[in-house]
């Protein structure tokens, strides 16, 4: 009996792999983090070249005075490294001023929650002649 409760004094007190349990408890939180992080970091990417792409687009039609379809074709060739087959570009022009409207959904690879897994990008610029 003595020798048992001595080898379990030293079981307790024993370090041996604490530091491997701590990371198991701490990394799906980590892990998850930095998937959330790189995630909401390639929505803003596609969000900012989308804004880019219909703002140079909008500015070179009113400056070389485009006809719609040149200024969507800009648009479209702009925004190729986003798959641009699923932004919906629209070009409407009067006699004071050019808007470019673009519209896609987004996709997250890693679900914020169960509410915000997908969420619709819609954005607009407009110049006047």
């Amino acid at each position: 009996m003595r020798t048992w409760l001595k080898w379990m004094r030293g079981l307790v007190r024993n370090q041996d792999g604490v530091a491997a349990v701590e990371f198991a408890l701490i990394a799906p939180a980590f892990f998850a983090l930095l998937l959330a992080v790189m995630d909401v970091g390639r929505y803003m990417w596609v969000l900012n070249t989308m804004q880019y792409a219909i703002d140079e687009a909008v500015r070179a039609g009113v400056i070389r005075e485009l006809p719609d379809d040149e200024i969507k074709d800009k648009v479209v060739a702009a925004l190729t490294p986003i798959n641009s087959a699923s932004v919906d570009v629209t070009v409407e022009s009067d006699t004071g001023s050019v808007t470019v409207t673009a519209s896609s959904s987004y996709s997250f690879f890693f679900p914020l929650s169960v509410a915000v897994s997908e969420t619709t990008i819609d954005l607009r610029t407009e110049m006047p002649l």
